[in-house]
């Protein structure tokens, strides 16, 4: 039978268990398992979706940062945004990178269908379907940001293979959520 679906409001206890897994997440972060089967990754073939869901999380933190630190540097040379403005946007990039990463994992893996909105939390299986769905329309965000950088400066071409990356790794990471239902 399917656990019910609960929701928590102001919850102290969910939080404590979110900031508890703070250590474990960073463990992961700071010794990633993806770098020994990136191929096999790739393939969709895989006996444990969490894992896979955790490492596609972790990859899709590092290209997060290094997305947002690479387009506030083109922005910035090429004079589009100010430095404030562009500094601005690399720490919300960066933030929504986290989000999809640490808070992604506690909701998908650790919950089992857990959305956390601020005050509220959502936690129930079918939330596994809108975390992979969101992270899905993320990747489609990322390719239309990509598409909108073609030709507009001849260093964001940059830009535009490194969204194009980090859209697959987000598309990967919702596929995985997806395998999680």
């Amino acid at each position: 039978m399917s656990k019910p679906c609960v929701l928590h409001f102001l919850d102290t206890k969910l939080l404590q268990e979110y900031t508890g897994t703070c250590e474990e997440y960073s463990g992961y972060v700071k010794k990633p398992g993806f770098c020994h089967h990136l191929k096999t990754m790739l393939t969709c073939k895989h006996s444990d979706w969490c894992t896979a869901f955790r490492e596609w999380g972790i990859l899709q933190l590092y290209f997060a940062i290094m997305v947002a630190i690479a387009s506030t540097i083109i922005n910035i040379v090429d004079g589009k945004v100010g430095i404030v403005n562009a500094t601005w946007i690399c720490c919300v990039q960066i933030i929504f990178g986290y989000i999809f990463a640490h808070l992604g994992w506690f909701g998908v893996v650790k919950k089992d269908g857990c959305f956390c909105c601020i005050i509220a939390c959502c936690e129930c299986p079918p939330i596994l379907l809108f975390w992979g769905l969101l992270m899905m329309f993320w990747a489609c965000g990322a390719v239309a940001t990509a598409i909108s950088s073609i030709g507009v400066c001849p260093i964001c071409v940059v830009n535009v293979c490194l969204q194009s990356i980090y859209a697959i790794i987000l598309f990967y990471m919702g596929f995985a959520c997806l395998m999680l239902r």
